[in-house]
């Protein structure tokens, strides 16, 4: 019978809980040793904490899209902020700090239970052989000891390669699994000391720090960064911090120079070639004018010159736009300039070669970086090597398509400007020519002019030592413990303490059938109770004695007095049966305690053994006689008199064994003369209880019904299943079981409501 009110009973659920405070304390005081140690082993962590500034850079006499934006209110440029935390955090850098603070290895020294970090001063150095740790793959850790008679230690690399040494000094190496190692004292070693050291790869060792040292924006707009980590070892990452901050100032002001440096050669080398056609040009202008007698030109030809002057300005400009390209284009196209960065900021007017120039420029600068820690055969410095030579053939062509559109521009400006020079043909020729010579004189002057304003902002920039990076908040540990927290460990404690052994009750109620207690059985059975029992501590089978006021039989005399209740009315020497649902439920002891029970209010009373397939009463109550129940039912040479086993103890109980186990009980119990049997019983005594079988193992018990005025179901705590209470109900419903009355067994005696004892 499944049960029908899902409803949560708190007050039942609470002292069911409470009936095992035991599981809870002992939860706590598991879960309290686990905290403890713990708390014991776990060595304290403190949050570090730096903030920096990032400063913006603006270009000379140039006012960028991305600020015009800014400024209109449309955008922003804090883009910039976000690729500075990424350098700030790449692996170059962090590669870099840990090579140079030499911290790939970590000592730790044990104190109590923790291990506590050792830096900058570890008692001892190891010093490994050499370029292992450039090629080393897994990590390696070592555990070195001092005892009184030497030292031992054990040196593991990877998950399966490891070897154990025994030393008594240190001044020779030690040839170990990954090669000749040396211990180097840095103060004295003393007995009793434990020690570990962690080595790891530089690639594995540099990502755990990239996810452990955070950097992220102050706040959204800002261009602040707060750098923070958390750790047990808090003097190392503040030199961490510190180191990867100088790192970050020193590469950027190292790129910042290497452009600007390299700029500087181009532009000097650009105005030395100028300079000396300049001063050809102004030498040819000389020439002229002495040769042709010219003086001022200007006031002869302004008149008709007026008109053309806008088509030679903007020739010039393209002019001078395609001589630039060409100075690019000549720098490319020279093998001895493959590594060297392309001049920047020198004048291009468009914004896709600058861009082009500006993704170069950074490539080259990262491949500079990675080659200072990388192989050739590296993957990142091929892919690196390969993407370079594809931007610059990409520039080559940007160059050659910018060129062409130059060109055209051109020939359209001079096709303008050859229908205004139609109006110079008036002008003698020699003022013609002179103009010729003029306009290349003022070309190469203009392109001058340029590269020296140039030359003079990229001084500027190279004198600049300011750092990219200003620091607003120097590296510090927090004093206040970040981990463990005791109030954590308390919190862990109770829900540890008290969620687990719920848990195990929870599971143990899934799995566990049996009913567990007495407000439990009254939840599920909806049939009439007569009564409860509680456990016989006395081991004795007989609870209930004249002058005996235990729990027990008090319990019995109340079990007697439900039962008048319980018997239908009118109803005169009733027979009741006892039976259960398994062996084991105490049906027999129910049955004749029952019986003693009422032979003491001095009624006369018959106890009989029908449990014939395993009579068990003569056993129990300690009988002489084992009766002969089942040879009076198949032999009619036997009397009832002849069944009849007179109990010592009280005159008015009468017992029928069942005597010995016949090969038929169920024709037996079928038999007319057990009809017989129980007419004759009920002249004779006011009661007659009978011991009968389970009802789960065999189906004895619904054959006596027929004899029955009343079925007392014996039900026991820890051994009656939830199952075999809803087949009691189906008994009960379908008649098999006439009045069904119910009594739970094996409650304890607190639960039984005396307060006396047993």
């Amino acid at each position: 019978m499944e049960r029908n009110d899902n409803t949560l009973d708190i007050k039942s659920l609470f002292f069911k809980l409470l009936r095992k405070w035991y599981w809870f304390v002992l939860g706590l005081f598991i879960s309290g040793i686990l905290c403890l140690f713990y708390f014991l082993s776990t060595t304290d962590k403190y949050a570090v904490n730096s903030r920096i500034m990032i400063r913006k850079e603006k270009n000379m006499g140039q006012f960028s899209g991305t600020e015009m934006l800014s400024a209109m209110g449309l955008g922003s440029n804090n883009k910039v902020v976000d690729d500075e935390i990424a350098i700030l955090t790449s692996r170059d850098v962090i590669s870099q700090v840990i090579q140079e603070l030499d911290i790939q290895s970590e000592y730790r020294v044990r104190k109590g239970l923790r291990w506590r970090g050792q830096y900058p001063n570890p008692d001892f150095r190891v010093h490994y052989p050499e370029q292992f740790l450039d090629t080393m793959r897994q990590k390696v850790q070592i555990k070195f000891s001092v005892n009184k008679s030497g030292y031992k230690l054990k040196v593991k690399y990877g998950m399966f390669t490891h070897s154990s040494h025994r030393l008594t000094t240190l001044a020779e190496p030690v040839q170990t699994c990954i090669g000749e190692l040396r211990i180097i004292p840095m103060t004295e070693l003393k007995t009793g000391k434990h020690y570990r050291v962690y080595t790891s790869p530089m690639l594995p060792l540099s990502t755990k720090y990239n996810t452990r040292v955070k950097a992220n924006k102050l706040k959204k707009e800002s261009n602040v960064i707060n750098i923070s980590t958390v750790t047990d070892m808090p003097e190392r990452e503040v030199d961490f911090i510190k180191k990867e901050i100088e790192i970050y100032n020193r590469s950027a002001v190292e790129d910042k120079n290497m452009m600007a440096s390299n700029t500087a050669a181009f532009i000097d080398e650009r105005l030395r070639l100028i300079e000396e056609e300049l001063s050809v040009s102004e030498k040819q202008v000389q020439e002229y004018k002495q040769q042709n007698h010219l003086t001022d030109l200007a006031l002869e030809t302004g008149m008709y010159l007026a008109e053309s002057k806008e088509y030679r300005k903007r020739i010039l400009e393209l002019e001078t736009q395609t001589n630039l390209l060409e100075f690019i284009r000549e720098f490319l196209q020279d093998e001895k300039n493959a590594d060297k960065l392309i001049p920047a900021n020198i004048g291009i007017a468009d914004e896709a070669m600058v861009s082009l120039i500006g993704s170069y420029n950074g490539g080259l600068l990262s491949k500079m970086r990675l080659e200072r820690s990388a192989t050739e055969s590296n993957p990142m410095l091929v892919q690196m090597n390969t993407e370079l030579r594809l931007t610059r053939e990409n520039i080559l062509a940007t160059i050659r398509s910018v060129l062409n559109t130059i060109a055209i521009a051109k020939r359209d400006l001079n096709t303008q400007y050859g229908i205004t020079d139609k109006n110079v043909d008036a002008v003698p020729q020699k003022e013609r020519e002179f103009v010729e010579i003029k306009r290349s004189q003022m070309l190469k002057e203009q392109l001058y002019l340029l590269l020296y304003q140039k030359r003079e902002e990229n001084a500027i920039l190279l004198a600049s030592t300011v750092m990219p990076a200003r620091i607003v908040d120097v590296a510090k540990p927090n004093p206040i413990r970040v981990s463990p927290k005791l109030k954590m460990l308390g919190l862990i404690w109770l829900v540890l303490g008290l969620g687990f052994p719920l848990l195990c009750i929870y599971v143990y109620d899934i799995f566990n059938d049996k009913i567990e207690s007495e407000d439990e059985y009254k939840h599920i059975v909806k049939l009439p109770y007569a009564g409860v029992l509680v456990q016989n501590h006395h081991g004795g089978f007989v609870a209930v004695k004249d002058g005996v006021n235990s729990v027990s039989a008090e319990l019995f005399r109340s079990l007697r007095s439900n039962l008048r209740f319980l018997l239908p009315a009118g109803t005169k020497n009733p027979v009741v049966v006892v039976t259960s649902s398994v062996s084991g439920e105490g049906k027999s002891y129910v049955a004749a305690n029952l019986a003693i029970s009422l032979a003491l209010l001095k009624k006369k009373v018959a106890l009989v053994g029908l449990d014939i397939r395993k009579p068990m009463m003569s056993e129990y109550l300690q009988l002489s006689s084992s009766g002969c129940l089942t040879s009076y039912l198949s032999d009619e040479a036997y009397k009832v008199d002849d069944l009849i086993v007179p109990y010592d103890a009280l005159p008015n109980l009468h017992l029928l064994p069942a005597g010995a186990v016949p090969p038929n009980p169920g024709e037996l119990i079928l038999s007319e003369r057990l009809d017989e049997l129980f007419a004759e019983l009920r002249k004779r005594y006011d009661y007659i209880i009978i011991d009968s079988a389970p009802v789960e193992l065999v189906g004895d018990t619904f054959m006596l019904s027929r004899l029955a005025d009343m079925t007392l179901f014996v039900s026991r705590i820890k051994v009656t299943t939830r199952e075999m209470l809803a087949n009691l109900h189906q008994y009960a419903e379908q008649k098999r079981l006439k009045n069904v009355a119910c009594v739970l067994n094996g409650v304890k005696s607190a639960r039984a409501g005396y307060g006396y004892g047993l």
